[in-house]
């Protein structure tokens, strides 16, 4: 009877056991299951904001850079469009609402509350430049505004029904902020006349590229290629306030053309890679004899400029201030444009003489003849760069083909 007993006690002992187990086992898969379903429904929504990012990014950049290409087509109602598609391509679901405004006016009332990261202070002496912001948010195959849950919504009873993802981004364009540029000074008289008031720019590799149609390949538009030119130097009538020849049409004497070799504004003269120091408004002096003075050491920069063919940043001039008479007249900085060397002609009589253009392989008309035929010419063409910076800053003053790009929030 003793042994009977104790053997019924050990079974039950053996089921309460196994009750607790499975008690155990139902209380874990609870827990599991609650946050198995958290961690789908987060993954989920990380996905998506990583989606609505790149968008972000892809359609501020884009739109940027048409506003720099075309400040005319720099309106919300060009660029919202384009905003949308780059940030619906970069969904895989292809669906994404995007809104943007520029410089912080005339923003929409924002269907996210997702900002942009502050921007980095603006250094002194630099400008803000212009800036676009792209705001991205959820929109769902079947047109609803949320994520709806995968799975917490049932581990939670039904009290989460979803979370509206946001995402921002915001680009800033502008010239370059300019510390030193080559001292050679073009007159915007020049720059008009050879880019058609800034329509057009020579670019060799676009219309190789275009050749090939690389470009429609891309998605981008044909470039419009030009010729390059001959600049004159500036003739010493300018000292006396005489600007000749004209580069306009109909003709018109008050402005002035060519190129002249710059010293600093207090006269001193460029340093051993021909490089000053101005900015904006600055006044730049050129002595009469400036082709002799400075330009002797100059010229052999040029040279290796030329043979490199790459463009280099120089000064735009648009008025000349003599001082009564004065045999070192100011020169008034309007900006910096990109230039490409591609020849010269009398330049430097025994230093560097009878070239002509590399690209036109002549002189291009009577009227150039003339002019390179009885005194120094420098030939080439103005085209277009862009440079992308992180935390970009900026100058003040017209753009004149040189852009810089960046992430500033």
């Amino acid at each position: 009877m003793f042994t009977t007993f104790i053997r019924r006690r050990r079974k039950r002992d053996s089921e309460h056991g196994g009750v607790a187990v499975i008690v155990a086992l139902f209380l874990g898969s609870a827990v599991l299951f609650g946050s198995g379903a958290l961690v789908i429904d987060v993954g989920l929504l990380y996905h998506e904001r990583e989606q609505l990012i790149s968008g972000a990014d892809a359609a501020s950049f884009k739109v940027a850079i048409n506003c720099a290409n075309d400040p005319t087509a720099c309106t919300p109602a060009a660029q919202t469009t384009v905003a949308g598609t780059y940030a619906r391509n970069n969904a895989l679901d292809g669906q994404t609402a995007a809104q943007l405004c520029f410089n912080d006016t005339g923003c929409p009332t924002w269907n996210t509350t997702k900002q942009c990261l502050p921007r980095p202070p603006i250094p002194v002496g630099t400008y803000p430049g212009n800036w676009v912001e792209v705001r991205t948010s959820t929109i769902t195959r079947t047109g609803g505004t949320i994520i709806p849950p995968a799975l917490a919504g049932v581990a939670t009873g039904g009290t989460y029904q979803g979370t509206r993802v946001g995402a921002c981004a915001r680009v800033a364009w502008g010239p370059p902020a300019v510390d030193k540029v080559f001292a050679l000074g073009i007159s915007l008289c020049d720059w008009e006349r050879m880019t058609n008031n800034g329509q057009v720019f020579y670019n060799p590799l676009g219309t190789l590229l275009n050749d090939i149609g690389l470009f429609q390949l891309i998605g981008l538009p044909s470039p419009a290629p030009g010729q390059d030119s001959a600049i004159p130097q500036v003739l010493p009538l300018t000292a006396l306030g005489l600007p000749l020849p004209s580069c306009t049409t109909p003709v018109d004497l008050t402005r002035p053309r060519g190129y002249v070799w710059l010293s600093n504004p207090d006269l001193t003269p460029p340093d051993a890679d021909c490089m000053i120091d101005l900015k904006v408004d600055d006044l730049p002096r050129s002595f009469v004899l400036s082709g002799l003075l400075v330009g002797v050491y100059c010229a052999q920069k040029l040279q290796a400029l030329r043979t490199a063919g790459a463009p280099i940043l120089v000064p735009i001039f648009d008025k000349i201030v003599p001082e009564l008479v004065s045999l070192a007249p100011q020169y008034h900085i309007v900006g910096f444009a990109p230039f490409v060397v591609t020849g010269y002609t009398g330049l430097l009589s025994g230093v560097l003489t009878g070239v002509t253009s590399l690209l036109s392989g002549s002189l291009l008309g009577a009227l150039q003849t003339v002019l390179c035929g009885t005194g120094s010419c420098i030939y080439g063409y103005f085209t277009k760069v862009l440079l992308p910076r992180h935390s970009p800053v900026f100058g003040n003053g017209r753009n004149f083909g040189a852009t810089v790009v960046g992430r500033i929030g």
